[in-house]
């Protein structure tokens, strides 16, 4: 049989590759045109983040099959594989549009399967809190890979639902794990009370002004909590050597947030700025996964 902290490293990292597959299979209206007129495609960021997204769960899948000796779920594999291989088609050009909403239900119904088929339990209610704010995470960073209305939507609910799973996710540690997660609350508050106005008066041309001018100082405010917060997790003995490593990668995919944020607005170099994007979330993944180890250790 499976180890079971190597079948739960697998887990996490399909649940992860399968997620960022669905994020980019979001529909978006703007391309629902451009496809009936012939024009457009894949930006070339959304195509790296595919093929990531398909090496690394393809990987998981083998590594689990292999591992568990063929004792999964035929309706899981049947799903997941279906999934997979309907995403790698959607690389082709020219395929119609479709064929990614299919392909979306499917990500997601596999997503949702996921847990129960490979019977994954989670030892404490900080780790579940854990796996739910990597996923939540990187579909709230999904945003700067591809901005369109279905992902900032989607960023906006993951928010919501990061905001509970840290309560999950503090609930097991010390003092300084505590502290940590109190801090990234009010950064997440901070980030949604932002979205929020910006969209419902951020269109209004002098209010929309001084409103981005307050929801940029807001944005470094909740930048510096985060920061300071993922430093006090790295001083939590909770999670662990490893997870307090976990907790300095977390803190090294924030600055590649904001560099990556800063070439994005420098129209010749811009695609940098989508490729620093995935970067981060290799070490957003890397880094709550070693949180997980760390807790379930």
């Amino acid at each position: 049989m499976m180890d079971e902290a190597l079948k739960k490293n697998q887990f996490v990292q399909l649940q992860f590759c399968a997620l960022l597959l669905a994020c980019s299979l979001l529909p978006d209206f703007g391309s629902v045109i451009s496809s009936a007129l012939g024009l457009g495609g894949l930006s070339v960021v959304v195509i790296i983040a595919r093929v990531v997204g398909l090496i690394g769960a393809g990987l998981a899948c083998y590594k689990l099959y292999d591992g568990m000796n063929g004792q999964i779920p035929v309706p899981y594999l049947c799903v997941m594989g279906g999934a997979l291989v309907l995403t790698l088609i959607t690389l082709i050009p020219g395929t119609p549009i479709w064929l990614d909403y299919v392909a979306m239900i499917l990500m997601f119904a596999a997503l949702y399967m996921g847990k129960d088929s490979l019977g994954i339990v989670w030892k404490l209610e900080s780790t579940q809190g854990a796996y739910l704010i990597l996923l939540t995470t990187l579909v709230h960073f999904y945003y700067n890979i591809d901005a369109k209305i279905s992902t900032a939507i989607a960023g906006l609910v993951a928010l919501i639902l990061f905001i509970i799973a840290l309560g999950k996710f503090g609930h097991s540690l010390d003092a300084n794990g505590k502290s940590g997660v109190s801090k990234l609350k009010i950064a997440a508050w901070i980030g949604i009370v932002g979205f929020a106005i910006k969209v419902l008066l951020g269109w209004i041309p002098l209010i929309g002004f001084v409103l981005g001018i307050i929801i940029g100082i807001a944005n470094i405010v909740a930048f510096i909590l985060e920061f300071i917060g993922y430093g006090n997790i790295a001083r939590s003995e909770t999670v662990g050597l490893e997870g307090q490593a976990g907790a300095g990668k977390l803190r090294t995919s924030m600055i590649l947030v904001i560099v990556a944020f800063i070439i994005s607005l420098i129209p010749v170099i811009g695609l940098v700025g989508g490729l620093l994007t995935i970067v981060a979330l290799w070490f957003v993944f890397s880094g709550w996964r070693m949180i997980l180890r760390g807790l379930e250790s």
